[in-house]
């Protein structure tokens, strides 16, 4: 049963990676839809106060991370998650002896939401890195005299990453004559931080009104290194608590592992005996209970 359903995964990978992969004639045939009037990117998101449907809210979580895996995504989602059902499945069948269905089903479930969350704060963290990078150099750039369409180009040119190439695809599209207010919408979407958001908003009010760029962008310069000096601060104080959390968390399955060359009758009382398991369910469950508590306790740090 459990190699069928990973079997039926990879299946659906395999069909949404070709789904995602247009036909060309048919794009090619495709007339031309009128494009809509695009509203002005804000600092803050006013539909996030609004309903939005439900689709739109998963678009909006997933465009990121399919843009992070690159071609194939599907694929590899799908690759990623049969193998995390057969392992389940063999560990369960092995040891735990649980539902066979159930527990697979909800092993997978977490590890792609635990996935999904780390590609997301992958994608942010790499964003804060090196995001003051690039508007060092565009001020720079902007203080040697260039203009704002030539001194995004240059930050693309300079940057090798994906910030980079976000500035360097819109000031080709600024450099063609598209209207800043169609660019600068995509590249929000693209980049939905509200540093980001306020650097769009910044550019756009100097394009269109003129101001003092480059003070309000040694400002945001400013905030954005604080911040980032700020979260390594926190890290480098909680690393400690950090470590000794994972070690005592790592210390019943490593007697676990013990016991099962020292006194293997025991660990077969503790994985299969109807009262023993209740010893096994203590241990999984307070170590699970352990790690949530101190990983809220971290992100609880300001």
């Amino acid at each position: 049963m459990s190699l069928y359903i990973a079997l039926i995964l990879g299946g659906l990978a395999l069909a949404f990676y070709r789904k995602s992969k247009p036909d060309p004639k048919a794009a090619f045939l495709r007339p031309d839809e009128p494009q809509q009037q695009e509203q002005t990117p804000l600092a803050v998101n006013l539909q996030s106060l609004g309903k939005s449907p439900l689709y739109l809210k998963l678009k909006e979580l997933g465009d990121p991370v399919l843009d992070l895996l690159g071609d194939g995504a599907w694929l590899k989602i799908g690759l990623f998650l049969m193998l995390v059902f057969t392992a389940t499945s063999y560990l369960n069948q092995k040891w735990l002896q649980l539902n066979p269905l159930l527990l697979p089903a909800a092993v997978t479930l977490a590890a792609f939401i635990w996935g999904w969350n780390l590609m997301l704060r992958r994608r942010r963290a790499s964003f804060e890195q090196g995001f003051p990078d690039a508007l060092n150099i565009m001020m720079s750039a902007i203080t040697a005299g260039d203009s704002i369409t030539q001194s995004i180009i240059y930050v693309g040119k300079t940057l090798d990453n994906e910030i980079g190439r976000e500035f360097k695809y819109v000031g080709e599209r600024l450099k063609l004559g598209e209207p800043p207010e169609q660019v600068f919408n995509r590249s929000c979407k693209r980049f939905p931080y509200p540093a980001y958001l306020f650097f769009v908003v910044t550019i756009r009010a100097n394009m269109s009104r003129g101001g003092q760029l480059k003070q309000v962008m040694a400002k945001l310069i400013r905030v954005l290194v604080d911040s980032r000096a700020m979260e390594k601060k926190k890290m480098a104080l909680t690393s400690e608590a950090r470590l000794s959390a994972k070690i005592v968390a790592a210390l019943p399955l490593a007697f676990m592992g013990v016991m099962h060359f020292i006194t293997p009758d025991n660990l077969q009382y503790v994985l299969f005996h109807p009262d023993g398991r209740w010893i096994l369910f203590y241990v999984l469950g307070s170590e699970a209970l352990g790690l949530t508590i101190i990983w809220l306790l971290v992100r609880g740090i300001r």
